[in-house]
């Protein structure tokens, strides 16, 4: 019996380690993401506007190229449905509305097989999707931050 007891002890701490383990990585994840980067905005002849200038740091060029798993909530950025993006934080907090920066959303390119999961959130579903992460610095018409083959993995809190 005391067995039995030791054992189910042993199992319930490692259920609850793996979960604490799991919300520490996010928040070391999103940390890097928010934290390991320098944004100064320059203005664009080509675009007449300020654009954003990044530097990443090392923390985040090691991540690079990595597959990585995160949480965060959909923000839907265009009329067709086909542009996904993930944010740190919910929509009435978003980057645009909020004054965060750029480096609090990611952008998601799922894989074919997977758009039609991505198709089906709503604004502010906190979802769980892994990915390879690409850092870019130059192309001014995606994020700093992309997510290629996106797998959604599933929705935490609609």
């Amino acid at each position: 019996m005391k067995r039995f007891i030791n054992i189910s002890c042993l199992i319930v701490l490692l259920f609850f380690s793996r979960q604490s383990y799991a919300q520490d990585s996010q928040k070391e994840i999103w940390s890097t993401l928010l934290y390991d980067v320098t944004i100064k905005y320059r203005y664009s002849i080509e675009y007449n506007a300020f654009m954003p200038k990044i530097k990443f740091g090392d923390k985040l060029k090691a991540m690079d190229g990595k597959k990585i798993t995160l949480h965060g909530f959909y923000l839907p950025t265009d009329l067709t449905g086909m542009i996904f993006i993930l944010s740190y934080a919910p929509s009435k907090m978003c980057f645009f509305c909020s004054g965060a920066g750029i480096e609090s959303i990611v952008e998601l390119n799922p894989k074919e097989e997977e758009k039609k999961k991505f198709e089906k959130l709503k604004t502010d579903n906190y979802f769980e999707v892994t990915g390879k992460l690409r850092l870019n610095a130059d192309d001014n018409n995606h994020l700093i931050y992309i997510l290629d083959d996106a797998e959604f993995i599933k929705i935490i809190q609609k």
